[in-house]
């Protein structure tokens, strides 16, 4: 691995034996070696923190985890010629921890999860989840994960242990009751299906199959914690149950369900965690999970099993609802968790306006609701096209926002760039594949905002897309944008940087092509039309299978390879599309067609629709 910088920093460490191991594996991580430099000592204290005087350091630590922040932010501030300094941290967060989806469509590696255990231990992350719906392998179950590249015992345990050196808990996070598609599709699940995506609740052998799951899996980590899921379990009750029982009221099936459920919890000795909006879902008539007017009864109150921790998750959505929701939760007289979203599930990268405008609301929230756990998840989609790496930039600002309740933006940048060896303008640009807030631009409704993934997909000839831009042309943007990111290059993350010139690069024509076919087709312009078909098409041809290419790279160097079938076939389909759409233009122009019946169809409007110019945003 690439190091930060070409000169080192030299350290001479008197610590605990037991830090020795994660310090050896971070000194390509942010450059230091071991030498007769700075003298580095550790001492245990409530708050962590960092002190440097005369050529020698101390790092402050209560628990593992804290020290090799600490490492860190000593290495940043040496680079920045800081020769005595003190850094304390608030220590409000006893826990702060990732989510990592291993499920949609991209199951990272072993190697790609430790790779970024490195960094999560350099930002002082203290726990990590591994998002697994069906990705884990169990002997008597051979379609549970079946092609989808599931984790075997020795993977998972890989996993644990190298995490453990840097005093990261591993908990595993499993789904136990909805969001079980992808196995309940086999007819070797047949016997423990609800319907296409629950669970058969009131079936023995759903739960033998649960125990064998959970303790299966609990095995193979240190951790005596758990996450079961049990979100959007919309329509259980609704399928072979109903069958069988009749209609059952769905929170008398879903009680029933979590008490057995946390039996097996129970005799596993395990700690459970879940998602809490089934019991806010089942208290209105609309299956809302937020909402000022929302009481959640006694009568369900009681029902909540006394072992269980609630995470609320809320990522942003539509209204800054987390100060009276996480108020709810409190008042049920649970353990309460909150988890946010790195918007990673929206197309090749994530949306960093969104994350850092509502993490800031949400995190702040938790320090007034007293909430001490905080997670934040790197959600994927069913294409899996945003890289994990991609999300440094928000996992690093949502761990300097726990550390530090009044973090400046010299100290997002400088910590960003020290824990990571990237340059923190490259990373944010990749936003600019979503809008153009750049411009001072503020979009309205929330989910108006991120145009990137269906303006990358949307098809050339039947853009459903083109209404919105030729009333608000994109083209500009993004060729902007790609001049941006042309100019970083090298380093670790070289490879991201390209890539995202790349994107950009082909949107910037792929959008001048749907501003512009329809109109100029409908005016009679043969000689608009022959430039792009003869011209244009082929350009936008090459562009694909150049991103094509750069993305099968990027991810086999880090996923496991099933899943990636599926974006084969997209980047296949879309460079296809552009010879076709070319066949179909010569055949009108050399009069073979009297007319081009996909552009005489009206294009009307879409989802991506009302902004309004705001001040300008500073980053």
């Amino acid at each position: 691995m690439e190091q930060i910088c070409q000169d080192k920093l030299s350290f001479a460490f008197d610590v605990d034996a037991s830090l020795m191991s994660g310090i050896l594996r971070l000194q390509d991580v942010i450059g230091f070696s071991l030498g007769e430099g700075i003298a580095v000592t550790a001492e245990k204290a409530e708050l962590p923190g960092v002190s440097l005087y005369g050529g020698k350091a101390v790092i402050r630590y209560s628990r593992k985890s804290y020290f090799f922040r600490g490492l860190g932010i000593l290495a940043e501030h040496l680079r920045l010629g800081e020769d005595c300094f003190t850094v304390s941290e608030d220590g409000f967060f006893t826990e702060m921890s990732v989510m990592l989806d291993s499920s949609r469509c991209a199951v990272p590696t072993v190697d790609g999860i430790c790779r970024m255990l490195d960094y999560l231990a350099v930002m002082g992350y203290t726990m990590a989840m591994l998002y697994t719906e069906d990705t884990v392998k169990l002997e008597s179950r051979p379609y549970l994960g079946y092609m989808r590249g599931r984790y075997s015992p020795e993977e998972l345990r890989a996993v644990d242990d190298y995490a453990w050196e840097y005093g990261i808990e591993v908990i595993p996070c499993l789904e136990c009751y909805g969001h079980m598609e992808r196995y309940l599709r086999w007819g070797e699940a047949a016997r423990i299906k609800d319907t296409e995506r629950v669970l058969l609740a009131r079936e023995d052998k759903t739960f033998e199959f649960l125990d064998e799951l959970i303790g299966h899996v609990s095995s193979c980590f240190r951790s005596r914690r758990i996450h079961i899921g049990m979100d959007e379990a919309w329509d259980m009750g609704r399928g072979a149950f109903l069958t069988r029982n009749g209609y059952v009221p769905p929170f008398q099936i879903f009680t029933e369900y979590m008490e057995r459920l946390i039996g097996i919890t129970n005799k596993y000795g395990l700690t459970p965690m879940m998602w809490s909006d089934m019991y806010f879902r089942v208290c209105t008539t609309n299956n809302r999970y937020c909402g000022e007017d929302i009481e959640v009864t006694p009568e369900v109150a009681e029902k909540i099993p006394s072992e269980v921790e609630l995470v609320f998750w809320h990522y942003g959505e539509k209204d800054r609802c987390d100060d009276y929701m996480l108020k709810k939760h409190n008042a049920l007289g649970r353990k309460v968790i909150f988890a946010g979203g790195l918007w990673s599930w929206i197309g090749h990268f994530p949306e960093h306006n969104y994350v850092m405008e509502t993490l800031e609301f949400s995190l702040n929230a938790c320090r007034n609701n007293n909430v001490r756990e905080a997670m934040i998840t790197l959600w994927l989609n069913d294409n899996a096209e945003c890289d994990i790496f991609a999300n440094l930039f928000g996992l690093s600002y949502f761990a300097e926002m726990c550390y530090d309740k009044n973090v400046s933006g010299e100290k997002l940048r400088a910590r960003f760039e020290a824990c990571t060896g990237g340059n923190y303008d490259a990373f944010y640009a990749m936003s600019y594949y979503h809008n153009r807030f750049g411009e001072g631009i503020e979009y309205k409704p929330y989910n108006g905002r991120f145009f990137g993934k269906p303006l990358f997909w949307q098809d050339i000839m039947e853009g459903i897309y083109d209404a919105r831009l030729q009333q608000n042309p994109m083209s500009d943007h993004y060729a902007a944008s790609a001049e941006i990111m042309k100019q970083y290059s090298g380093g670790r993350w070289e490879y991201l940087y390209d890539f995202a010139y790349r994107v950009f690069d082909y949107l910037a024509l792929k959008t001048h092509i749907a501003e512009t076919l329809v109109p100029v087709y409908l005016a009679g312009d043969r000689d608009a039309l022959r430039e792009i078909a003869d011209v244009l098409l082929p350009q936008l041809k090459e562009k694909v299978i150049g991103i094509h290419a750069a993305h099968r790279e990027m991810w086999h160097d880090h996923c496991k390879a099933f899943g990636w079938r599926g974006l084969d076939e997209r980047y296949g389909g879309m460079a296809n599309r552009c010879d076709t759409a070319k066949m179909i233009i010569d055949r009108y122009l050399d009069g073979k067609l009297d007319r081009i019946e996909e552009l005489d169809e009206p294009r009307l409007g879409s989802g991506l629709s009302g902004f309004v110019q705001t001040k300008s945003i500073v980053v």
